[in-house]
């Protein structure tokens, strides 16, 4: 009867090789899969954060019924053009070039242009981009800062304007050119910077953050490698390093709490920054005010700076 039951009972098959061999086949196939579609989103996403610009202006000197401005276009050193409006001021005043943001162009500029024109400074507003600019892939600041360079040489040549006396304000993007040219140009002697970013790898960060509505190492880590061949051989500019170039220049620093991670890097410059300098914290960056009171308050803490700090005569 014992014999009987022990013969009744099944020994449990053992797993064979081969089926071991094609279980990890498939879970290796699987992550294969997984990760191939994980570098194309992340590609996705990448070419879209350096590819991002907007051509459409919504306004024009037109627009503010302004009369005395001249087209005045330039070409960088790839033998692209660039557009700009040159707002004619005071003969002989300084010139306050305003460099526009990431996803933005020179019309949303043309506000705080108008602002500065009507108290004597000239203005020049121009596009880091365009149809004729040449320029496939933004690398986020360091082309930019040479476009800067290309528009100021051009200027010098304008006799409307004092060549040797330049102001620059810029935000984001232009807030990176304008502080790398700065560093670089002894003709620059007033300098403004809302949101600013001292690497291009660190604005990178925060438009995929903004596109993915959180953070995510995983595509962190994809995204960043796949900036890095999308901008392969662009050398930036170490804006931290180079600060103490700026000695005796007025510096202003505006960060916006509506933007934390370039809030904290704005203000970390600001601390290495020498004097003199300014730090001005406010509840939102320039990008998204387009009208009403606070706007008009942003618009005059820049005149205001500008005014204090590039006479529209030299002493």
């Amino acid at each position: 009867m014992a014999r009987r039951r022990a013969a009744a009972v099944a020994s449990p098959s053992p797993i064979s090789t081969s089926s071991l061999f094609r279980l990890a086949r498939g879970l290796l196939i699987l992550l294969g899969v997984l990760a191939v579609v994980l570098a194309m989103l992340g590609g996705m996403l990448t070419y879209r954060v350096v590819t991002t610009h907007n051509d459409t202006e919504t306004v024009t000197p037109a627009t503010y019924l302004l009369s005395n401005y001249v087209s005045l276009n330039f070409k960088d050193k790839q033998g692209g053009e660039h557009e700009g409006w040159l707002l004619l001021g005071l003969k002989g005043a300084p010139v306050v070039i305003l460099c526009h943001g990431y996803n933005a162009n020179r019309s949303d500029m043309l506000s705080l242009g108008t602002v500065l024109r009507e108290n004597h400074f000239n203005v020049y507003i121009f596009n880091f981009g365009g149809p004729k600019a040449k320029e496939g892939f933004s690398n986020l600041g360091a082309r930019q800062a040479d476009d800067l360079s290309a528009a100021i040489e051009t200027l010098g040549k304008q006799p409307a304007v004092n060549p040797n006396r330049v102001g620059l304000f810029g935000t984001t993007l232009g807030a990176y050119a304008a502080l790398a040219v700065a560093e670089r140009t002894p003709l620059v002697k007033a300098i403004a910077v809302d949101s600013i970013y001292e690497k291009p790898s660190q604005f990178f960060d925060t438009q995929i953050d903004e596109t993915l509505g959180g953070s995510s190492p995983v595509f962190h880590l994809l995204t960043e490698a796949e900036f890095r061949l999308f901008t392969w051989g662009s050398k930036p500019y170490p804006l931290g390093a180079d600060l103490s170039h700026l000695e005796k220049v007025p510096k202003l620093f505006i960060s916006g709490r509506d933007k934390p991670a370039l809030a904290q890097i704005t203000e970390v410059l600001y601390n290495l920054a020498p004097q003199p300098k300014k730090l001005l914290v406010l509840e939102r960056s320039q990008s998204v005010l387009t009208s009403g009171a606070e706007k008009n308050e942003y618009e005059g803490q820049i005149l205001n700076f500008f005014l204090q700090n590039l006479p529209l005569r030299a002493n």
